[in-house]
């Protein structure tokens, strides 16, 4: 018997979402960046970049516990979808800490749609021949 195979925990596209941790949401956070605003992404707020960092996947992982990976990372895509800035030069993206503490607001967004998306999965799941039988 061979052993499983796990992705790094920073190739989010190989992970299944339900196994991101904070580490794979910042690899996902810094290749989208790349690919929506054309730069590379650096952590929000003051201090070192390390401090940074850590601050970032801190808020990461508590965002997580409270309200899942699928919340987490739909917020996220909610979050780039409705930035704006007036000053591009300095603000060309949302940073996480930005997000989770100007944001936040979308979280109730998110937590709908995705409620909203699992309610329609159990509706299609529905065997109805299963069900057509039955009655």
């Amino acid at each position: 018997m061979t052993k499983q195979h796990k992705p790094s925990q920073y190739d989010w596209q190989a992970r299944d979402i339900t196994d991101w941790n904070a580490n794979t949401f910042l690899a996902f956070i810094g290749d989208k960046t790349k690919e929506l605003y054309g730069v590379d992404y650096a952590p929000g707020g003051q201090g070192a970049k390390s401090a940074r960092w850590s601050r970032e996947r801190g808020m990461l992982k508590q965002a997580i516990g409270k309200y899942g990976n699928a919340v987490v990372k739909r917020f996220i895509e909610i979050c780039w979808r409705e930035y704006r800035t007036n000053k591009p030069d300095q603000f060309p993206y949302p940073t996480v800490v930005f997000m989770i503490s100007y944001m936040d607001r979308f979280f109730a967004v998110a937590q709908s749609e995705i409620a909203r998306e699992n309610r329609r999965k159990k509706v299609d799941e529905v065997d109805y021949a299963e069900l057509a039988d039955w009655l």
